[in-house]
């Protein structure tokens, strides 16, 4: 008896476990397919809140000045330039902000406000010719990367929150 009363149990649980089973069904739809190519547009940045117009700011700039205000424990800055003219404005008010900024270009302009904690910002521009431009409020856990620029990305203009945590910009001539 004791031996029907277990295979009973046994026969129980394992035609429940098929009757409550799923298939993974792997099916993309339009919207969830992944990895195509996309042109980019200026429309496109335009609808991602991007604003990549000519920067009229490159155009008054005769000097070099760099601005930097840290307010907090463990920011760090590294800039580095080698332009014409340049002016980089650098706030950082919170805690860990980091930025590291490396120009080779004719003139640069880089307004960069870091506020919350734990933002870094990556900006390269190795291009002598160029006039970029670069305008960055980060609300707190952002990071953002620009390496190189061409016409699109020469000059960007937004704000980064958390909806966009993260967001890596490679630009090709």
């Amino acid at each position: 008896m004791k031996n029907l009363t277990s295979i009973f149990f046994l026969t129980a649980l394992f035609v429940s476990s098929v009757a409550f089973s799923q298939t993974y069904k792997n099916e993309k739809t339009e919207n969830e397919k992944t990895g195509e190519a996309q042109a980019v547009t200026p429309e496109l940045f335009k609808s991602l809140g991007i604003d990549n117009s000519p920067n009229p700011k490159n155009a008054t700039l005769t000097d070099n000045t760099v601005f930097i205000r840290q307010i907090g424990e463990g920011n760090r800055a590294a800039i580095n330039t080698d332009t014409n003219a340049s002016e980089i404005n650098l706030v950082q008010n919170g805690v860990q902000n980091g930025a590291d900024l490396d120009y080779t270009a004719n003139t640069i302009f880089t307004d960069v406000r870091q506020n919350g904690n734990y933002n870094f910002v990556k900006d390269f521009v190795y291009d002598r010719n160029v006039d970029a431009a670069l305008e960055l409020t980060q609300e707190g856990g952002n990071y953002f990367e620009r390496f190189g620029t061409n016409d699109l990305t020469k000059s960007l203009k937004f704000k980064q929150t958390e909806n966009s945590p993260d967001i890596i910009i490679r630009s090709y001539q």
